[in-house]
């Protein structure tokens, strides 16, 4: 599905704070995740009541579509709280079989609330149709592309794609990593995605914003671990992965 809004409610003067509402998710027939500024905008992009097997909202409250007579769609109140195991399932497994859609993989979410915040930004930080800055820091520079694209964009090379660090708006790190396309609709010429992969890092490396560009850099260094990542492996890096 494309969804042409903006992904950032109006007014919001950047990313969506902590109280706001930030919209719905929903999981298609297809298994597909997509988020949904609005529940006008969902609307829009729905035909029929049985393409949208779940709707999340950010709380993590269950809604459904229904269809009135005169075959007008319309979301329910909220029914209550989603399945959490089932809806961790699904989010892994769209992973898995698009990583092109998906290129950002946390930490295994382990609780609800890590699934719900996982899945709500990262959706927003993958599809954002305004820039949002990153920090990348590479060989000790650090620069603020203002998209995954710009990203992938400056990674020319394997040598350049294994020293690079990135770290999201929320403050995660990642390393980024090439993997097999397995039919993701966006593939690089040498039929491969860049997908970014959470890695442990040091306590004061949350927020870079307002630090020099050494002192960034230097937040960015990496303290690895065999902490599993959102696809079950050890941190790329770290001994025997």
């Amino acid at each position: 599905m494309e969804v042409g809004e903006k992904l950032v409610p109006e007014g919001s003067g950047g990313l969506p704070q902590a109280g706001q509402h930030r919209g719905y998710v929903a999981v298609d027939d297809a298994g597909e995740f997509t988020l949904y500024p609005t529940s006008a905008a969902l609307l829009n992009d729905f035909e029929y009541v049985g393409q949208a097997i779940c709707i999340v909202g950010r709380d993590g409250s269950g809604f459904r579509l229904l269809q009135d007579a005169d075959r007008q769609l319309s979301l329910t109140t909220a029914l209550g709280p989603v399945d959490f195991s089932w809806l961790r399932q699904a989010w892994l497994k769209a992973q898995r079989h698009n990583p092109g859609e998906y290129p950002l993989r946390r930490f295994y979410p382990a609780g609800r609330e890590t699934l719900l915040a996982c899945m709500f930004e990262t959706l927003y930080l993958e599809h954002a149709m305004e820039p949002v800055q990153w920090n990348c820091v590479l060989d000790g520079q650090e620069t603020h592309p203002v998209s995954l694209q710009d990203i992938d964009g400056r990674l020319t090379s394997k040598s350049l794609v294994e020293r690079a660090r990135v770290q999201d708006p929320f403050g995660h790190l990642y390393r980024p990593v090439r993997v097999p396309a397995r039919g993701a609709r966006g593939h690089n010429r040498h039929g491969k995605v860049t997908i970014f992969v959470e890695i442990p890092a040091a306590a004061d490396a949350g927020r870079l914003s307002g630090q020099t560009t050494a002192t960034a850099a230097s937040a960015m260094t990496l303290a690895y671990s065999g902490l599993p990542t959102v696809t079950g492996m050890p941190a790329p890096g770290v001994a025997g992965s």
